[in-house]
């Protein structure tokens, strides 16, 4: 363990906190000491870091379960190892299932202890480790978005998240059905969980049993080895089917009764599996019309649209554009170890006009081909234009906006990027633009853009 590791030893014995004090700082730990709950609680709360705690069972007035319980509520990431003697046992085992990492009786030896903190220190290391690439890729799969429509979205999956219920995402290829699958997932309570997906559409029938449930070796020619499925694979986490309208019937059926059972069995075994599992599908099909055609189960299709989220192509939530637009440059820029380049106004016109019919992935694309091909410190309206090249061309607006119904869009789409920039500030927004604040909440009404001080974080 590093020198910088921390560890309060909570005693009120002295010469045995003495022991243990001399023993810790002899591998290099730093030390600190309390001789009861109160002073112990005191410093978890004033001193930082604190990596693991020695706490004895028998404190006077508050004793080591009181301490513990109040001890995860202040560091919840805190390793805790308790001191029993010979008849605290029972209370010992007790403050274990509280969520105590570990515990020691006395007499302890030297190198039982010296282990049992070596552990814990490393059970926290892992710990912290993990949280922190949760976080990254929390960052990584973060929702951009202003328009009322991704709102919405955003409201419900803040509330669907916190249950298991199973949710049908329905929208075009490229409008981020996966993006909203794994902001699901992220903030639920299977995020340190395994998020496990597969594409329905990219796999052959005779291949799609194998890979949602498995096989054992043997099961087919080729099966050389046994091979747990997505199913497995998702346990205690989330599985996310999608195109799931590309299944077969025979494959939807096997689904429905994995999802009604939470029970599998792998190809080649009778052998039933006990999963896990939260399911979160997505199409771009239209799944009521194909169960009205027979092509899709009817039982399974109620099964998967307990929830149903619909995610707007990006031409229909143009204020998005530009928002998205900087957050994909911002990612690649730290990608490539590069400074994001400014987006200037021509630039964002031209962005705010074409159609997108790659949607929200075919922006990200563009925004990756402009780090990966380009070094200015400003990206030009005829840099977009060159990029896109026959795109650009090819893809027409169901009708052409007039002149004024342009302008609007962009001041609408301008002025809401940069009140995002600004974390929704209206007088540093206001500042910026070069109005009144009176005028900008005028303009912001004539446009119908809401205030949202809840942006403010």
């Amino acid at each position: 363990m590093p020198a910088s590791s921390t560890i309060l030893i909570v005693e009120d014995d002295a010469n045995f906190r003495s022991l243990e004090r001399d023993l810790l700082e002899d591998e290099h730990y730093r030390v600190l000491e309390a001789d009861s709950g109160e002073e112990a609680l005191s410093i978890l709360q004033n001193e930082s870091p604190i990596d693991l705690m020695l706490l004895d069972l028998r404190l006077p007035q508050m004793d080591g379960i009181s301490v513990l319980k109040e001890t995860l509520k202040i560091r919840p990431d805190l390793a805790v190892v308790l001191i029993s003697g010979h008849g605290d046992i029972e209370s010992a085992v007790k403050a274990v299932r509280l969520g105590a990492y570990d515990f020691l009786e006395k007499p302890v030896q030297s190198g039982r202890l010296l282990l049992t903190v070596e552990r814990a220190l490393s059970y926290v290391n892992l710990q912290r480790e993990r949280q922190q690439l949760l976080e990254n890729i929390r960052q990584r799969y973060q929702l951009v978005s202003v328009s009322q429509a991704m709102e919405k979205i955003l409201s419900i999956v803040d509330r669907v998240a916190e249950t298991d219920v199973t949710v049908l995402i329905t929208g075009e290829s490229g409008t981020g059905k996966e993006m909203v699958a794994r902001a699901i997932h992220l903030n639920s309570r299977r995020a340190s969980g395994p998020f496990v997906q597969l594409n329905c559409a990219a796999l052959p029938d005779n291949l799609i049993e194998s890979e949602l449930f498995g096989h054992v070796k043997g099961a087919f020619t080729g099966a050389l080895h046994s091979h747990a499925g997505r199913f497995q694979q998702a346990d205690k986490g989330t599985l996310f089917l999608d195109e799931i309208g590309d299944l077969s019937l025979l494959a939807q059926s096997k689904v429905l009764r994995a999802i009604e059972t939470s029970e599998v069995n792998r190809v080649g075994s009778e052998k039933h599996e006990r999963v896990d599992v939260r399911i979160i599908a997505a199409t771009n099909r239209d799944l009521k019309q194909m169960v009205e055609e027979k092509t899709f189960r009817e039982d399974l299709y109620h099964r998967i649209n307990v929830i149903s989220l619909y995610i707007p192509p990006l031409r229909e939530r143009q204020e998005d554009i530009l928002p998205l637009a900087e957050h994909f440059l911002r990612e690649f820029a730290d990608q490539y170890n590069r400074e994001p380049p400014k987006i200037s106004t021509d630039a964002e016109s031209v962005l705010l006009s074409y159609h997108w019919p790659g949607n929200v992935r075919e922006l990200r694309n563009l925004m990756q081909k402009i780090m990966v091909l380009g070094d200015a410190l400003e990206i030009h309206g005829h840099d977009i234009s060159e990029l896109l090249g026959k795109q650009a061309e090819q893809s027409k607006w169901p009708r052409t906006p007039t002149l004024r119904e342009a302008r609007k869009l962009f001041e609408k789409s301008y002025i809401l990027n940069r009140l995002e920039a600004n974390r929704w500030n209206i007088s540093q927004t206001a500042k910026l633009l070069g109005v009144e604040r009176s005028n900008l909440y005028k303009i912001m009404d004539q446009l119908g853009i809401r205030g949202k001080e809840k942006k403010k974080k």
